[in-house]
């Protein structure tokens, strides 16, 4: 019950900021380096899971939809510079992120307890932000977001043919970043 309520604390912090904030874009030649580096990688979905503690809406194992068209491929020792996320602070858990063509991530929450962004490197995707105006968010290769884990959200690879591979990674909650978040909303 205590963990709940301090749950429920974060996400009312994180709710000031915006569902998404664009950051920045990459350029095509590091999306496919990104790509190959991605392509090179082991699937690494039992961390994933492992590290979903916290995480609302999302069955995320071989039985479930997502898992059926979702793998993440975490990177350990991450060396690679993406200038619109040099400023910020304590990055850390780089993955590779898979979505199968017309796979979904279902609506869901991520855990509060860290900022979150993402980078897509090849195709598109579809972010559904629930809010009152229910957004969707087209994401292109090489736009770089940050994605607020408080607001439930979805994804759609509707592409027939292309996987999505996006760059995910998470950041520390700190005031530095949180200001920096601000200045870019």
């Amino acid at each position: 019950m205590k963990n709940d309520i301090k749950a429920l604390r974060q996400y009312a912090k994180l709710k000031k900021l915006p569902g998404v904030i664009k950051l920045g874009t990459i350029s095509n030649k590091l999306c496919d380096q990104l790509c190959n580096l991605s392509k090179h990688s082991e699937i690494t979905n039992v961390k994933a899971i492992a590290n979903r503690k916290g995480t609302y809406g999302v069955e995320h194992d071989d039985t479930s939809p997502a898992g059926k068209t979702y793998n993440q491929k975490h990177i350990d020792n991450w060396t690679i510079d993406i200038e619109c996320l040099n400023d910020f602070e304590g990055k850390y858990e780089w993955r590779f992120a898979e979505l199968e063509p017309q796979g979904i991530i279902p609506m869901h929450l991520d855990d509060p307890y860290s900022y979150r962004f993402l980078a897509v490197v090849n195709g598109n995707h579809t972010f559904n932000l629930e809010s009152p105006t229910d957004q969707k968010i087209i994401m292109n290769t090489g736009d770089v977001y940050f994605v607020n884990s408080a607001h439930k959200h979805s994804v759609e690879n509707t592409a027939k043919d292309l996987k999505r591979i996006a760059l995910l990674g998470k950041m520390e909650i700190n005031e530095h970043n949180t200001k920096l978040l601000r200045t870019r909303a």
